[in-house]
């Protein structure tokens, strides 16, 4: 019993440490998705210790797989179909949210010559949709791109609400942003480069 207790012990180590590696994480991003040390992390994957199955299940939710999965020899192949789906799936409902308030709006007659606006406004509630499972799932580009949305959809919705006489000077705004934001993810890079 002892020995197969090793063995299954190896096992979940080699599969947590294939699947961290598979999807582009870092020990030190793994535990900060689960909100562990990396040196927790390090040790379940040398095999030193194992995660409860709370931990197993939020490791096999964030790789998309099964906890059956961490548990088996053969590996399941890197697919983000699930990932994508939810992604997708989540800015659908931000889009029905907004066409469901449009059509509200133009049958009662509140606001009903704005109400077009509500679909400039989902571009950057879909941007906040992108950024959030972006950040569980996905590289530090699309990351990156979720943040731009967001930026430009901010000012286009701004420039279009309040309709402003110095429409420039708002897009000036967006640009310093958006190369603020570009250096940002530049460090990030770099950073998680270093550690992993």
């Amino acid at each position: 019993m002892l020995q197969s207790e090793e063995a299954l012990r190896q096992l979940i180590a080699e599969n947590i440490a294939y699947y961290r590696r598979q999807n582009g994480d870092t020990q030190a991003d793994l535990a900060e998705k689960l909100n562990y040390s990396d040196k927790s992390v390090s040790k379940w994957e040398r095999g030193d210790g194992t995660p409860d199955i709370f931990i197993l299940t939020k490791i096999a939710d964030l790789y998309g797989i099964t906890v059956q999965d961490l548990l088996r020899t053969k590996k399941v192949p890197k697919s983000h179909t699930r990932h994508v789906l939810i992604t997708l799936l989540s800015i659908g409902l931000v889009w029905l949210v907004m066409t469901v308030l449009f059509c509200a709006s133009k049958i009662s007659g509140v606001l009903s010559d704005w109400a077009w606006l509500l679909f400039i406004f989902a571009i950057p509630v879909s941007g906040i949709v992108w950024e959030v499972f972006s950040a569980m799932w996905w590289s530090l580009l699309l990351q990156a791109l979720s943040g731009s949305l967001i930026i430009w959809g901010v000012g286009l919705s701004l420039v279009l609400s309040i309709r402003l006489e110095s429409v420039f000077l708002l897009f000036v705004i967006c640009a310093v942003l958006q190369v603020l934001l570009i250096l940002f993810y530049i460090l990030k890079y770099q950073n998680r480069k270093k550690k992993g």
